[in-house]
């Protein structure tokens, strides 16, 4: 029979899943970050971040993708 991995490591696990992302996301360029929070963790639509920043939608769709990117190479194992 397999061992199952128990809830305390699991938890830990994920917690330190969740740290390295922070930190990764703290580690973004301003205005990327920026984008990149509104649209992920506040559910702004792209027009809505465009006219909440004040900036281009294409500027706000760049710099989503470029925060994306940065993350995924930040992750990556």
């Amino acid at each position: 029979e397999a061992e199952q991995e128990n809830p305390p490591d699991q938890a830990m696990e994920q917690s330190e899943t969740h740290r390295k992302i922070q930190d990764a996301i703290e580690s973004l360029p301003e205005g990327e970050r920026e984008c990149l929070v509104l649209s992920h963790y506040n559910g702004l639509k792209y027009a809505e971040i465009s006219e909440v920043m004040g900036i281009p939608l294409g500027t706000v769709k760049s710099r989503i993708f470029s925060a994306m990117r940065r993350l995924r190479e930040k992750l990556a194992p």
